[in-house]
């Protein structure tokens, strides 16, 4: 029976939505700082699949349909950039140069841990695109010779890192301007940063989506350039 119903396709599809709202639901009546939804749904459909017996192939027949929607994701994030363009004039310069400064500090610091530990230059390539939404990450790591997987997986764990420890770090060095923790926050933790601003307040959440998108445009024209330039050194 389990088998029969694991050749769905629709299978990976309802498992995966169901584990996530019911951790999301879960997690937000105990509070335990360390566990993100995203994570601890991953971990928990793990462990189902291997003591059920079932493939990740036949899992993967309905999760190929998450992977068909980040091309329209990846789209769609124009549209908080129309909404918000009001803010993004008001903060252009601060927006524009926390931007600028992160990619090309986050592609240094990828070539820096690439030659630190020896490492092939497709997982130098899979690191580069940590802190870029998922729905350009993946897409632009394949392009330039990086393993998607890897990819995906640096993506998630640098979004849940630095939600995780934002606030603490905004506290330590004593941030307490809106801007900056919003620019912070959606240029190096994309979605899941932002989803952190928008509880810290309106506008840093504002300027945190505000940043996934400009992060995304900034990050495909200039990464491939900063790399083989960081490379070259």
């Amino acid at each position: 029976m389990i088998s029969a119903l694991a050749s769905n396709p629709l299978f990976g599809l309802a498992l995966t939505l169901v584990i996530y709202v019911l951790m999301t639901k879960l997690l937000s009546k105990v509070n335990i700082p360390f566990i993100n939804p995203l994570i601890a749904s991953v971990i928990l459909i793990i462990l189902l699949l291997k003591v059920s017996g079932i493939s990740y192939k036949a899992y993967n027949m309905g999760g190929n349909i998450f992977t068909m929607m980040i091309t329209p994701a990846t789209v769609a994030l124009a549209l908080p950039l129309y909404q918000n363009f009001d803010k993004l004039k008001k903060y252009f310069l601060p927006v524009i140069l926390g931007t600028l400064v992160g990619v090309v500090l986050n592609c240094l610091l990828s070539v820096g841990i690439g030659r630190l530990f020896s490492l092939k230059e497709g997982i130098v390539v899979s690191l580069l695109p940590k802190s870029v939404t998922t729905a350009i990450s993946v897409d632009l790591s394949s392009q330039m010779g990086g393993i998607s997987p890897v990819t995906l997986a640096i993506v998630v764990s640098t979004g849940i890192f630095g939600a995780l420890v934002g606030t603490k770090v905004f506290q330590l060095f004593r941030i307490e301007s809106p801007v900056a923790q919003g620019i912070a926050l959606g240029s190096t933790s994309h979605a899941i940063g932002t989803g952190r601003a928008i509880e810290i307040g309106e506008l840093e959440g504002i300027l945190s989506g505000l940043c996934i998108c400009v992060n995304g445009l900034v990050t495909v024209a200039l990464l491939p350039t900063l790399f083989h330039l960081f490379e070259s050194i």
